[in-house]
């Protein structure tokens, strides 16, 4: 692992790093080595997650995809690494434990957000915010809120599919609106599709639907409109153990989807109310672009 001085053992506690700690140019780009442990906090009520797993599914990632198609490894990585790293809700509203995960998984913020590997120039390096960031910038934290919020229940397809489109990512996902399920979902439904159905690859519909739906978000209440079911909160704490019992595999999983908690999926009835309702507003949304009849 470059550029992090941190065993796996040390790192399976999930601690918080420091703000003070300075992410130079250098280490950015991986020619400056950074020790964390001097930096290494607890985290009130933290938990030992095993990290082995999450190792296993970032190099496959990078062994998967070319570092000039990173962006194409999202779909692939966001499930996997929701299944792999088994936190809960709360854990992961934690900065800390990203800016943990940042610096010990630093090669996969590169590979993923930075220059080529024969570059030189630090102030060509992936930005700070990959590696501390928030959770719409940090580089793993998007693709794992992306997962959480985008699975319908235990079927990760959706947030696969979700994860296929950027504008998702960087837009909508940093919306209220995007913790509705059956809204998530149904942007899924309305948004054009590849031949295969298996991408969403139009951009600037992806940002039209985006901006209509916070438009219509500030004068209706979307819980109100189509209901969603609560989550299993035993299901989930279940989910989460089988992760930290240090059992969990994700290699049979490189080819297949794993399964996310047993939590009960989007009401069919308002999913198919926001989708008509979202297919409205996507029908007079100004897409750049578009020509209207």
């Amino acid at each position: 692992m470059t550029g992090v001085a941190l065993s796996l053992e040390d790192a399976q506690f999930l601690g918080g790093i420091d703000a003070a700690v300075r992410l130079t140019p250098a280490f950015r780009l991986g020619i400056e080595n950074l020790d964390v442990a001097d930096y290494k906090k607890p985290v009130p009520g933290g938990r030992k997650h095993p990290l082995e797993p999450v190792r296993m599914v970032l190099d496959e990632a990078m062994r998967r995809h070319t570092r000039q198609n990173a962006a194409s490894s999202d779909s692939w990585l966001g499930p996997r690494l929701h299944a792999a790293l088994r936190l809960s809700r709360r854990e992961a509203g934690s900065r800390d434990v990203w800016r943990f995960l940042g610096l010990w998984a630093a090669d996969y913020v590169r590979w993923r957000f930075g220059p080529e590997p024969d570059e030189t120039d630090p102030q060509k390096s992936a930005a700070g915010e990959r590696f501390i960031g928030p959770d719409y910038k940090q580089a793993l934290a998007r693709l794992w809120w992306m997962s959480e919020l985008f699975r319908n229940g235990g079927d990760y397809t959706t947030a696969a599919l979700a994860l296929t489109n950027q504008d998702i990512i960087n837009n909508f996902f940093r919306s209220g609106t995007a913790h509705h399920r059956p809204t998530a979902l149904a942007v899924l439904e309305v948004l054009p599709r590849s031949g295969d159905g298996q991408q969403l690859p139009d951009g600037r519909a992806a940002n039209a639907l985006s901006k209509a739906i916070q438009v219509a978000a500030s004068t209706l209440l979307l819980d109100a409109v189509a209901v969603d079911v609560p989550l299993d909160g035993a299901a989930r704490r279940y989910w989460e153990e089988q992760g930290r019992s240090g059992d969990y595999d994700p290699r049979p999983f490189f080819d297949e989807l794993p399964e996310g908690p047993d939590d009960p999926s989007v009401p069919q009835k308002s999913l198919e109310i926001m989708t008509r309702l979202l297919a409205e507003l996507f029908a007079e949304a100004p897409v750049r672009g578009r020509i209207k009849d």
